[in-house]
């Protein structure tokens, strides 16, 4: 079933129930595919978008104003790239690009990969919270084998 289309009364619903999500979706671009199986499982519409248009380039990221935390992308990920983090630890982070451990991913160099209004995360410096760190250390860094997930 796929979810009821996005307009402004919902999109306000969702804010309002992600507000209270103790947790949030942080996508990994070092490793992410931009398979869009995280999209596909993703009960909130436009929650989890992708950019991208060529293999050097894709990836995706998570709007956290309408994440609600469900922990569903991550369980699907394919790739292990996903985790999920306090939410305060993302205070002042429009999306999973304003959290990024490094600043290695083609979007960096080329922020008209996505929308104007999400490009805040150029000023900011790479994401170093203590509370997310652990996170990323037990994934392996490396773009998985084309062939096949984990």
């Amino acid at each position: 079933m796929a979810p009821a289309p996005q307009n402004d009364a919902r999109r306000a619903a969702l804010v309002k129930g992600a507000s209270r999500a103790k947790i949030k979706a942080l996508v990994n671009l070092s490793a992410c595919t931009g398979c869009e199986v995280c999209i596909a499982v993703c009960p909130v519409p436009s929650c989890i978008e992708k950019f991208g248009e060529d293999p050097a380039s894709f990836g995706v990221y998570v709007n956290y104003d309408i994440c609600i935390g469900c922990m569903l992308c991550v369980k699907d990920c394919p790739w292990d790239t996903i985790r999920m983090v306090p939410t305060p630890s993302v205070a002042g982070h429009q999306t999973s690009l304003d959290s990024q451990p490094n600043k290695e991913h083609p979007v960096f160099a080329r922020p008209e990969l996505v929308p104007e209004e999400i490009r805040g995360f150029v000023e900011k410096p790479p994401f170093s919270d203590p509370a997310a760190a652990p996170l990323f250390q037990k994934q392996n860094p490396q773009v998985p084998n084309i062939m096949g997930p984990k």
